[in-house]
């Protein structure tokens, strides 16, 4: 599978709010954001990073993204609802990094600390 094609599966998934996204990452997989506070490696603490986060991800669109050889970057659109059905927009830059046509690294870039201060209400 492309980089590209990875890139549609994994955003197409969460779109969908299936857990295709889930099967398109690789064994040794790394998720951090960009201060290391989200700091994940493996594709299960991958998984279990992004399960919460996803819980309160009413809809995703990507805006643009640029894509060479193994890398990829997105611009993406989160609309956020929290648990007083409150809403909250965020765009976020998702730097991508792809082995053996798996996902093998992710970084994230956006406001952590406005996210969760949303999220807790």
């Amino acid at each position: 599978m492309s980089t590209r094609d990875l890139m549609q599966s994994y955003y197409y998934s969460l779109k969908n709010k299936n857990d295709k996204w889930q099967e398109l990452y690789s064994e040794d997989a790394n998720f951090a954001d960009a201060s290391q506070t989200l700091n994940a490696k493996g594709k299960t603490e991958v998984i279990k990073s992004f399960t919460p986060f996803l819980k309160g991800v009413e809809s995703v669109k990507v805006k643009q993204m640029i894509i060479e050889d193994d890398y990829a970057c997105a611009v993406v659109n989160y609309n956020y609802i929290n648990h007083k059905g409150e809403k909250m927009n965020q765009y976020v830059a998702e730097v991508w990094e792809v082995k053996d046509e798996k996902l093998a690294k992710l970084t994230i870039y956006f406001d952590l600390t406005a996210y969760r201060n949303f999220m807790r209400g």
